[in-house]
């Protein structure tokens, strides 16, 4: 089974990406619909079936998944890394840390949403919205937004935790030389390597921008210093 390329088809759009952190309880992802590009990460794309990517990298996701995803998904693509199964893409693993820029290949970052920016980055997007990227436990010691373990123990899965935020430094300043903007619009979330802001000002700034009314550079310069200002949970008031 050949390896993939991903194809430059996003330049200079949004992309959001859909993480499984706890913070995603209750989201309704139609929010995002028509606003910009969407990559559902594992099991996350049962709240958005008709993202553009379904991405998953372990395959004993896949294989415990398979008939979740064939009954509900009907976005475009399905990708993964190494793994060989059939209608999903493929692209190679080219170590742990940092921004790969050979469009076949991804760093792992010893977690899937990590790799999933990378593989927005290979598609071209400008800009990339972080969602359910929470890093840390839940309120009451919640794994995932659905509750899934996959075996998993609330101190085991801290110290896998633990393991993976650092990884995320290594892609803030390649993706800053790159062009590439990146925004945390996690409640609560332990990512603190890119600006923390609110969805909901992201889609009016983006709302803003197309009736003409929007100062992008503002909105992007305010980024570096606005914090998430108190949010219990994703807003997206219109």
């Amino acid at each position: 089974m050949s390896y993939w390329t991903v194809p430059l088809e996003w330049t200079g759009e949004t992309c959001f990406i859909l993480g499984c952190g706890p913070s995603l309880r209750g989201f309704d992802a139609r929010v995002l619909r028509g606003r910009g590009r969407v990559i559902a990460v594992n099991d996350s794309f049962r709240l958005a079936p008709w993202a553009d990517v379904l991405y998953a990298c372990d395959l004993r996701w896949w294989q415990t998944r398979q008939a979740g995803v064939r009954d509900l998904w009907a976005g475009r693509r399905m990708v993964t890394l190494e793994n060989e199964i059939d209608g999903v893409l493929r692209l190679r693993n080219s170590g742990e840390d940092g921004l790969e820029t050979d469009p076949g290949a991804l760093r792992t970052g010893k977690n899937s949403g990590y790799q999933a920016i990378g593989l927005a980055y290979h598609f071209g997007a400008s800009r990339i919205v972080l969602l359910g990227f929470d890093m840390r436990l839940g309120r009451h010691g919640e794994l995932h937004w659905n509750e899934r373990s996959d075996g998993q123990t609330p101190q085991g899965f801290a110290g896998t935790l633990a393991l993976m935020l650092p990884k995320f430094e290594t892609l803030r300043k390649p993706l800053a030389t790159a062009g590439v903007q990146v925004v945390n619009a996690t409640p609560g979330s332990a990512l603190r390597v890119w600006p923390m802001v609110r969805l909901g000002d992201v889609l009016n700034e983006m709302d803003a921008h197309r009736s003409g009314t929007s100062n992008i550079s503002a909105f992007r310069d305010g980024c570096e210093s606005r914090p998430m200002l108190g949010v219990a949970r994703y807003t997206a008031h219109r």
